[in-house]
């Protein structure tokens, strides 16, 4: 049998992946969102039985400190931290409070919670942290989105090295461009990325999955094309890597 919790489970990669990971083996998953109505959809979809939800706003500290209390009296073999969001625009021109909320979920959160975790995680036990393809690539555009994920990729590699003696699995799984609401939530559509680029929330939930399974690196982008673009901005100078990713910009 086989815990899980998943933040940002109620739709997109983060029920995605509680499906196939519960239609794999034997397992039960906790899911956690701020809808309660949504979570009970989620969970009414997952096989098996057992499954259960939290209902917490991972901005606010009350609902950070909700998970971290059941990560104190309830040992998860694996815990996915995948909420997060995003927000398309000229940094300078997006509201400042709205930039530091997303900030909040998507650093401030993730680093609470695989503290909490890490704190009390036994050998066997494994960490997943949602970054992006866009820690790799700043998106300007969508310049604090890319800078948290760039935080929670190169946290999840430093946690991976200082966790491996323990045999505790850490990684930092950075998908590709995921059709999922997030983009319309964030303000553009799915359509400013080119459609190589776009893969379905059950497609990187396949590689999450795999990544799980064979657990040897601290890294995992999702997408052969993805990976490829990656890649190529290696080659190339970082301004004009920047230059590139500057005109797809949605802003």
């Amino acid at each position: 049998m086989t815990d899980y919790l998943i933040t940002g489970g109620s739709d997109g990669l983060g029920l995605a992946a509680a499906k196939l990971l519960t239609a794999q083996n034997d397992s039960h998953v906790t899911l956690v969102a701020r809808s309660e109505a949504h979570l009970r959809e989620a969970v009414a979809q997952l096989p098996g039985a057992g499954h259960d939800f939290i209902v917490a706003d991972l901005v606010q500290p009350e609902g950070v400190s909700l998970v971290v209390q059941r990560l104190g009296v309830r040992h998860y073999d694996v815990l996915i931290n995948n909420a997060g969001s995003g927000l398309y625009g000229a940094f300078a021109e997006l509201p400042l409070e709205a930039q530091l909320r997303m900030m909040r979920l998507n650093i401030e959160s993730v680093t609470v919670l695989s503290h909490a975790y890490l704190r009390q995680a036994k050998p066997g036990d494994a960490l997943v942290n949602t970054a992006s393809f866009l820690a790799y690539a700043p998106f300007p555009g969508a310049a604090i989105y890319s800078a948290t994920k760039a935080f929670v990729a190169t946290l999840s590699e430093s946690l991976w090295w200082e966790q491996k003696k323990k045999g505790v699995y850490v990684l930092g799984f950075s998908p590709g461009v995921i059709a999922t609401q997030f983009h319309g939530a964030a303000g553009k559509s799915v359509a400013v990325f080119p459609g190589v680029l776009v893969q379905s929330p059950e497609r990187a939930a396949r590689e999450l999955a795999a990544a799980l399974h064979k657990r040897r690196s601290p890294r995992v982008i999702t997408g052969v094309a993805t990976r490829l673009l990656i890649w190529l901005q290696r080659l190339v100078s970082r301004k004009m890597a920047i230059n590139m990713m500057g005109k797809r910009s949605p802003k």
